[in-house]
């Protein structure tokens, strides 16, 4: 099958495809729900979710600092291996997705929340599993809802080529 042909100034997309700035400049709403709407003005991120997002980031240095002083503090300091690997990558990672504004951060942040509550369990740690659960519910409140929203599956099955139930062929790019 032969290339689509380019549109001019298109930076090598085929002709029909618009970039984001092309688009919010034409008043096409942008496939990437990170990049604001054309209609909607740009929101402020919430404190809550600056504490959680900087937490996360931070994770690293706080779990190195308690194993370097051999203090144990909520999880940190624990020298399982994979408690190490969760707080020196998994933690940043997640903390990266809710900077960046990805649209599964608020998914993957109930994933690694509902594992740290496991987590206090197996520790027996009460104050861990509360602020888990504060911050579970606090991303319930609408305020964190709107800037990280839920994740729409009509995107995600649009993106991988799903429509009312059949796949269909996608062309390669």
């Amino acid at each position: 099958m032969p290339p689509a042909p380019l549109a001019s100034g298109s930076q090598g997309r085929p002709a029909g495809r618009l970039g984001p700035m092309e688009s919010i400049e034409a008043g096409e709403p942008s496939d990437n729900p990170t990049e604001p709407s054309p209609s909607e003005p740009a929101q402020s991120r919430p404190l809550g979710l600056w504490l959680l997002t900087v937490a996360l980031l931070a994770s690293p240095v706080l779990h190195g600092v308690a194993l370097a002083t051999g203090r144990h503090w909520l999880n940190y300091g624990s020298r399982r291996p994979w408690d190490g690997f969760v707080y020196f990558a998994i933690a940043p990672l997640v903390g990266f997705l809710m900077l960046k504004r990805h649209e599964r951060a608020r998914f993957s942040v109930y994933v690694f929340l509902s594992c740290e509550i496991l987590r206090a369990v197996r520790i027996h740690s009460p104050t861990l599993g509360a602020l888990a659960v504060g911050a579970i519910v606090y991303l319930q409140l609408p305020a964190a809802r709107r800037f990280h929203p839920s994740v729409d599956p009509r995107r995600v099955l649009a993106r991988i080529g799903v429509r009312r139930g059949r796949v269909e062929e996608r062309e390669p790019e």
